[in-house]
């Protein structure tokens, strides 16, 4: 026995949606914009699942979509209605007693209204593939099955339009973040520029107080003779003077980001991880350590100091421009113009490195201050290797970051920054 009933819902608060309005709700939902709560209107796509179920009905299954009592358009055209305590009232027969059973969808021909109790009925084979299989008499099971299988195929497509509407969203957010830190160096080498103007400062002009260099004392003149020849002793060891350095473009050079570094920062992957620890094997014989160069007769402080003024230099300022402020512990830099701007130091007597270290206050004022650039000083021992200044705006937006004891930051030779050259005259 088959018993037929009429749909009752609560009017209020219904939610209605042409079949194309929902799909068009669903897919501005997705790109966070709010979607239109409307009939169907013109120049929408028609809902997936019904054109996916009609596609696969007539490739695979020509016979049950020719069961259908309708046409495919009128079930496009349907009116998605959201109605939470949608009931079916039904008669029984023998009694004439009135039943109202909840249930999941049903349609509304005359209307051309399908009601759901939640939009997750949309999708099911029990709710809205039920329903419309109704339309495919003798082959209703087939129908519902088809229907729920393209919901699947219309959800992995909406997936696929979030995916893409993030990764969008992601390089969006690059190419700005990428602009302003253009603008910001640009602005930078702008400033040095009419500083270096308006002050008269040549490349070649010491800015600041004078400078001394750090010399190693010269050998005895009369060293004690020697059984057997010896290598030539080595140059001593000095750092460069800022007083005869000269920039080799006093503009300076940005250097564009590189793919490994643009972007968010990623975390490595561990060796431990594979289960490997990635420590050598001891050798079979002794490693002792020997001493291959002299030892450096300045100390960290004066390198420093030194680099401190090679920085002034590049930037055409003075001391009090650029104030020292290494001896204020926990300030989380090492100086601050006269703009406000902090300025992280990294000194290094030889080639530029590609990691270098923060302490806790250093990656904090890095993370607290938009005006924060890490500045990188290589070659200030003379004779090992160029003497350059790189300066990097944002350093945490653009470097790897790894935890330690301190912060350990990579990519510094992909960086966005602007980078100066000197070079010391003989």
């Amino acid at each position: 026995m088959v018993l037929h009933g009429e749909l009752v819902f609560a009017v209020a608060g219904e939610a209605a949606y042409g079949f194309r309005g929902y799909l068009r709700h669903q897919l501005e939902g997705a790109a966070g914009a709010t979607g239109d709560r409307q009939p169907a209107g013109g120049g929408l796509q028609p809902l997936p699942q019904v054109a996916q179920s009609a596609e696969d009905l007539q490739r695979n299954a020509a016979n049950v979509a020719r069961s259908l009592d309708c046409s495919w358009e009128e079930l496009a055209d349907l009116t998605v209605r959201i109605a939470p305590h949608l009931a079916c009232r039904v008669e029984l027969p023998d009694t004439g007693e009135s039943v109202t059973v909840p249930v999941d969808a049903g349609i509304d021909w005359s209307s051309g209204t399908l009601y759901v109790r939640d939009t997750a009925a949309l999708t099911r084979t029990s709710g809205a593939g039920r329903s419309i299989a109704a339309r495919f008499p003798g082959r209703s099971r087939e129908a519902a099955l088809a229907w729920g299988a393209a919901s699947d195929q219309a959800e992995k497509g909406r997936t696929a339009v979030q995916l893409s509407l993030a990764d969008d969203q992601v390089r969006r957010d690059r190419e700005a973040a990428e602009a302003e830190r253009e603008h910001r160096l640009r602005e930078l080498g702008d400033e040095v520029d009419e500083r270096r103007t308006a002050t008269g400062a040549q490349a070649g002009v010491a800015a600041g107080t004078p400078r001394t260099s750090m010399t190693l004392q010269p050998a005895p003149s009369n060293p004690p003779p020697v059984r057997a020849p010896s290598a030539p002793p080595a140059p001593p060891r000095r750092l460069v003077d800022p007083d005869r350095l000269r920039l080799v473009d006093p503009s300076g050079a940005i250097t564009p980001p590189k793919s490994s570094v643009s972007g968010a920062p990623v975390a490595r992957p561990s060796a431990f991880a594979s289960g490997t620890s990635g420590l050598p094997q001891p050798r079979a014989g002794s490693a002792i350590p020997q001493q291959h160069t002299t030892p450096r007769p300045y100390s960290g402080t004066e390198q420093e100091k030194v680099a401190l003024d090679v920085v002034r230099k590049a930037l055409a300022g003075d001391d009090d421009w650029l104030r020292d402020l290494r001896a204020q512990h926990g300030l989380g830099a090492d100086a601050v113009d006269a703009l406000s701007r902090f300025y992280e130091l990294k000194a290094y007597g030889g080639a530029e490195p590609d990691t270098v270290q923060l302490t806790p206050a250093e990656f904090q004022r890095a993370t607290e201050s938009d005006d924060f650039f890490l500045v990188i000083v290589s070659g200030l021992e003379a004779g090992t290797a160029p003497v350059a200044v790189r300066i990097i705006p944002q350093p945490l937006q653009q470097l790897t970051c790894r935890p330690s004891s301190s912060v350990t930051i990579t990519g510094i030779r992909a960086a966005h920054s602007r980078v100066y050259q000197l070079k010391e005259e003989r």
